[in-house]
């Protein structure tokens, strides 16, 4: 059964009572898929698209608020570095005019692209019910994959991103579109030199890496403590070997790209730039 609420609160109040069995979708692209590979469809599923405000973008002071239903096609046009960057790799013209950045990190992939450059720019998650509304960091919002700590009766309305970091994206895969990475990472840094590194495809969910991140900050920045900091995160993540690559690959891969990026980033930063929308980079293997 598909439900179609007209407002937030029509919606909160059938999440409350629907719980786990009420399957919110926005653009529906990875449930038509699933659907298509035989997995069952949900048995009750509580359509967003009619639900105003969900597809808002506003400015709230230095950050940028953007609403669960905003698609990819509607980012990927926007000055915002590795953001834009990593919604322009999401599938076809097609799946980024329909999917949305709620319903991909609601799917909580561990390749999600969109949610590695969003844990990089430091961005939070906002999440309502009933009850009332909560915030966190993204990067604790993801549990495992296709996991996260959302409630059964709550919604994710936004994600925020701080609008004074530069950043970048990187993706390895076999082509550039509609497949999906072997790895990919993105980077970026504030006007006070504090970085911010997510890598995908290299653990359970997409992860910060938190401990290359701290090495930067005791060690400032150099070509040494960038290649420190590389090692770090080939060390920190944790990936598998399936038929797109092995484990020692993507973990070699891992170190490699954020070496890239951080040192993009770091001649950047010598040039004077200060802003969100530093370019991104796509690779393919």
């Amino acid at each position: 059964m598909v439900h179609r609420p007209q407002s937030l609160q029509e919606a909160l109040a059938l999440k409350r009572t629907l719980g786990v069995r009420g399957v919110p979708v926005a653009g529906g692209t990875d449930l038509i898929v699933g659907v298509r590979k035989g997995r069952p469809a949900p048995p009750e599923m509580i359509d967003l698209s009619r639900v105003p405000g969900l597809d808002g973008i506003e400015h709230v002071g230095d950050q940028l608020r953007i609403g669960a239903m905003v698609t990819h096609s509607r980012l990927e046009a926007m000055d915002l570095g590795a953001l834009a960057a990593a919604c322009e790799t999401v599938g076809g013209p097609q799946i980024r005019n329909l999917g949305t950045i709620g319903g991909q990190l609601g799917t909580a992939s561990p390749a999600g692209d969109v949610s590695v450059a969003l844990i990089a720019l430091d961005a939070t998650v906002e999440l309502e019910s009933v009850d009332g509304r909560r915030t966190m960091p993204l990067c604790d919002f993801f549990v495992g994959p296709g996991r996260t700590v959302a409630r059964p009766d709550e919604l994710l309305l936004s994600v925020t991103v701080p609008l004074n970091r530069r950043s970048a994206f990187y993706k390895i895969g076999k082509r550039e579109a509609v497949a999906i990475s072997l790895l990919m990472a993105a980077v970026s840094v504030d006007d006070k030199g504090q970085v911010a590194i997510g890598v995908g495809c290299a653990a359970p969910v997409p992860l910060r890496a938190r401990e290359a991140e701290a090495s930067l900050r005791t060690h400032g920045w150099s070509a040494e403590s960038i290649d420190a900091a590389a090692a770090l995160v080939s060390a920190e993540v944790r990936p598998i070997s399936d038929h797109r690559g092995s484990a020692d690959y993507r973990r070699a891969m891992a170190g490699v790209v954020v070496r890239r990026l951080l040192t993009q980033l770091w001649r950047d930063g010598v040039e004077g730039t200060s802003r969100i929308g530093a370019e991104g980079a796509r690779g393919t293997a």
